[in-house]
């Protein structure tokens, strides 16, 4: 059974029998066994490696939304190698504290995006309900909302 230790379980272990890893709190938890270890090295690293991937596509694709500048995408990709040694070197303090940061930090956009981006929001909500309540299916048109076509440039 795959169980993800709570922070009252990792320092309970980790006061008593010093560096922590998952597999060490499973088998005082659960009972050691043969392919325990085996399952837990597979989980872990399937994990980690398509978040890593699907968060350098993440970011990768914003960065060639907002500019074209080749320059601007190795230094990406240069800052993300970084980390990934980084976090697989660092104390696990440290890198908790780094990933709380720049969670941080993306929140941050996010909440800076949804303020701009949110009265259009609002307004494309609403014509979807009136699209709702008269019975169409609804798809959006710029030419249904006129004051806004000009910064969609995406839908025709």
């Amino acid at each position: 059974c795959s169980v993800i230790p709570s922070k009252r379980v990792i320092r309970y272990f980790s006061n008593r029998i010093g560096k922590v890893n998952v597999h060490t709190i499973r088998c005082k938890r659960f009972g050691a066994n043969l392919f325990n270890p085996v399952r837990d090295l597979i989980a872990i690293f399937f994990f980690a490696f398509t978040s890593i991937i699907g968060n350098y596509y993440y970011g990768e694709t914003n960065i060639q939304f907002m500019t074209d500048r080749k320059e601007v995408l190795w230094g990406y990709r240069l800052a993300v190698g970084a980390m990934v040694m980084l976090g697989a070197k660092a104390n696990l303090e440290l890198v908790w504290a780094l990933a709380d940061i720049t969670m941080g930090m993306m929140t941050i956009c996010n909440l800076a995006a949804i303020l701009v981006l949110g009265k259009y929001a609002i307004i494309l909500l609403n014509d979807y309900r009136l699209q709702r309540l008269k019975g169409y299916d609804p798809t959006y048109r710029s030419s249904t909302i006129p004051h806004i076509a000009s910064k969609t440039k995406c839908w025709k």
